[in-house]
């Protein structure tokens, strides 16, 4: 158990710094207040998690060590809901409706459509 748990921490703790690095060069590019830097994680996490799980359901690449790395941890870490959350609430307090309802839509759509692309390319 507490070699898994390492497993998953070690996983999280590079998605969750490859998700700052990303988001800081997304919003040093793109000033403003759609999030910009949040979405491009968040969708490339929905593709990656897809990929990871394909590759599962075959068979072909993950044990369940790696399976815990890639997919409880680095993807796990390198996402995030509550940020995700609080921009889209952060968006609707600015006054700025149609952005928020473009970013939650683009979100769980785009989001569910890569995670879809990422699990058919994977088979």
């Amino acid at each position: 158990m507490l070699k898994n748990m390492l497993i998953v921490a070690i996983g999280g703790g590079v998605g969750s710094a490859l998700r700052f690095l990303i988001q800081e060069t997304i919003h040093k590019n793109f000033e403003g207040v759609t999030p910009y830097g949040t979405f491009a994680v968040n969708m490339l996490g929905c593709f990656l998690i897809g990929l990871f799980l394909g590759w599962v359901e075959n068979e072909k690449y993950l044990t369940e060590t790696t399976n815990l790395l890639l997919i409880s941890g680095f993807c796990g870490g390198f996402t995030t809901f509550s940020t995700f959350a609080m921009q889209s609430q952060g968006l609707l307090f600015d006054q700025k409706p149609f952005q928020a309802i473009l970013y939650l839509t683009l979100s769980v759509v785009v989001g569910v459509v890569l995670a879809y692309l990422g699990l058919k390319l994977a088979k």
